[in-house]
């Protein structure tokens, strides 16, 4: 999700002005029938605030985060990585000799996102996401942990893990960039290189 630590405190401002706003929007309406004498039917009601946040909550978190200006308030922390992403994977198991395919589909709002990935021999899925600023290079990176699952065919050696991943987008080039760490039983870590195709 964009919401931690680094950007905690905007996003309590902007849920604030989100709520002042849905109050004048509803005292605004009010304000206008009464002015001009306009008496509704008892089965149609003047939205109230909390019907309007919820409207304009939705908005945001559907559509409007994507705008560039909640990222220069630092309202959203992470850009817009919705879409289907290619590429390869490398990894330690057979000592980065090999390139592996792999595709993501992320789906992303402003408030949560999802990974799954597919890959030659097993498909992942994401359990717990988050951006944040990497505190050696200072850039905003997706940290995520992932459930993988081998193929039914996959060889006897693969079996069911858990790792962590952190991706770096470029926007010059949309692509992620990044490694990955499986622990535990494997041991494994990797390079992840995937461009976005839509």
């Amino acid at each position: 999700m964009n919401i931690n630590r680094e950007n905690h405190t905007q996003y309590a401002f902007f849920i604030l002005f989100l709520s002042l706003i849905s109050i004048s929007i509803s005292y605004f309406m009010f304000s206008a029938l009464k002015q001009n004498n306009i008496n509704l039917p008892f089965y149609i009601e003047i939205p109230s605030p909390i019907a309007i946040y919820g409207l304009l909550f939705c908005l945001f978190e559907k559509h409007l985060w994507k705008y560039s200006i909640f990222k220069k308030l630092g309202i959203i922390i992470g850009d817009d990585l919705n879409g289907k992403w290619t590429g390869t994977v490398r990894s330690s198991y057979d000592k980065f000799e090999k390139n592996y395919s792999a595709n993501f589909n992320i789906k992303q709002s402003a408030t949560q996102i999802k990974i799954n990935g597919l890959f030659n021999n097993s498909k992942s899925t994401s359990i717990h996401e988050n951006f944040g600023k990497s505190e050696i290079d200072n850039e905003v990176a997706l940290f995520y942990f992932f459930r993988n699952e081998p193929n039914y065919d996959a060889k006897e050696t693969m079996a069911m893990h858990e790792g962590v991943v952190k991706l770096i987008y470029n926007k010059t080039e949309d692509t992620l960039v990044g490694y990955y760490y499986s622990g535990r039983d494997r041991n494994n870590h990797g390079t992840i290189n995937v461009r976005r195709v839509k």
